[in-house]
């Protein structure tokens, strides 16, 4: 009887955490279909952070944007972040949410609620100096999740662009593929000029 209980008890954990939404969002998709990601001079980016999650305010995608700004607008889904490198080739990454979260929860916050895909040059969006945003799908209502969402030139891409062929290493000319550009990011002030300022600001108050 004791055995049972615990067979029992171990599979309802396992179905438990089998039931949280395992999502991944890629753009590894083999060597030919993959669309890579390329910063604004067009080449491919070999480190680099890529997540999906919610973004707090899509219109302020709009304006100037710092690292900062972009980190303070993005909220994580289930740990779903990863680097964006050379694997298999530059310019490649590949996401996926850890299960935990039950998208028929009650007051679950992540349900029905558009999915963001946020990518930047730096090692996380804060210090990341061009990045992209793309609105890749819709958070399900019930459970179990598994689903893939590879992204191509048909994404909801609100911050960057699809532009022209990138050719990835060691693939024939006849290769070449729809490449996502990262979009510019206005430059996070410096300590220096900051101090600069906070100076410039005391001579002018001495002199008054």
């Amino acid at each position: 009887m004791k055995l049972k209980h615990v067979v029992a008890a171990v599979l309802a954990a396992m179905s438990a955490s089998a039931f949280g939404a395992s999502i991944t969002v890629t753009n590894t998709n083999g060597p030919v279909a993959t669309r890579s990601i390329v910063d604004n001079a067009g080449n491919a980016i070999d480190g680099g952070y890529a997540a999906i999650g919610n973004i707090s305010d899509e219109a302020r995608l709009e304006s100037p944007l710092t690292g900062s700004d972009l980190d303070g607008l993005f909220t994580l889904f289930d740990g779903a972040e990863g680097p964006l490198n050379s694997a298999p080739f530059a310019g490649t990454f590949s996401v996926q949410s850890a299960g935990g979260i039950l998208l028929n929860a009650p007051n679950n916050d992540w349900s029905g609620s558009p999915i963001y895909l946020v990518l930047g040059n730096g090692s996380s969006l804060s210090d990341s100096t061009e990045a992209a945003v793309l609105k890749v799908g819709t958070f399900g209502n019930s459970e179990p999740t598994l689903s893939t969402t590879i992204i191509n030139e048909d994404s909801d891409v609100l911050f960057g662009v699809f532009n022209a062929t990138f050719n990835p290493s060691g693939l024939p000319p006849a290769a070449n593929n729809p490449a996502l550009r990262l979009g510019p990011l206005v430059p996070e002030p410096s300590s220096s000029l900051l101090i600069g300022l906070a100076g410039l600001t005391l001579l002018v108050r001495r002199k008054r």
